[in-house]
């Protein structure tokens, strides 16, 4: 029967075993970074342009653990040196833009290139600096057409963004790339 008498007596017991836990507990040094988030983690501890060279994704949503590529939006991307070669949008749609450039930290600064379907484009390229994403991530200017070419639908045209900066701060790193590499999407 459960009284008061025994559950103080089992707050007693279990506030003794937690207070012997924490003491028999490593304390973290300074120079340790106790940080692991099972298999993903914050971009913040270690910044894009710290990374070693390789292939990463970094998403706005914890790596899924089932059959999805990603979650929220996403940059998968190469990195050689300080140069990051890939490209940033939503998974499992067409809404995604190639982008590359310098690392500084978690912001990328470059260009970019879109590819746009439909018949007029030129009136859908702003000359002015505009949010690319409805988060504001990613800002681009100075658009116009390198390329364009005719298929079923109508017009294809390629536009590349002489200034492309993405903030990706806050981030979540993925265990291993999921996304198509950008060399597949990406035809510069």
């Amino acid at each position: 029967m459960l009284t008061r008498s025994n559950v103080s007596k089992f707050a007693v017991i279990l506030a003794t075993f937690f207070a012997g836990t924490l003491i028999a507990s490593k304390p973290v040094q300074s120079q340790e970074r106790p940080f692991s988030r099972n298999q993903y983690s914050s971009v913040s501890p270690s910044t894009i342009a710290a990374l070693a060279n390789g292939k990463y994704q970094f998403c706005t949503e914890a790596e899924p653990k089932d059959w999805r590529d990603g979650a929220g939006i996403c940059l998968n991307f190469i990195k050689t040196g300080n140069r990051i070669d890939g490209y940033y949008g939503r998974p499992h749609s067409d809404d995604y833009i190639c982008i590359r450039g310098q690392a500084n930290g978690n912001r990328i600064s470059g260009n970019a290139l879109a590819v746009l379907w439909g018949n007029s484009p030129s009136e859908k390229i702003p000359e002015s600096e505009f949010k690319w994403d409805e988060e504001g991530r990613l800002t681009l200017s100075q658009g116009k057409i390198i390329r364009s070419a005719k298929n079923g639908d109508g017009r294809v045209d390629w536009v590349l963004f002489s200034k492309a900066n993405l903030n990706a701060t806050g981030f979540l790193r993925y265990s291993q790339p999921r996304m198509t590499p950008a060399s597949q999407l990406c035809k510069w």
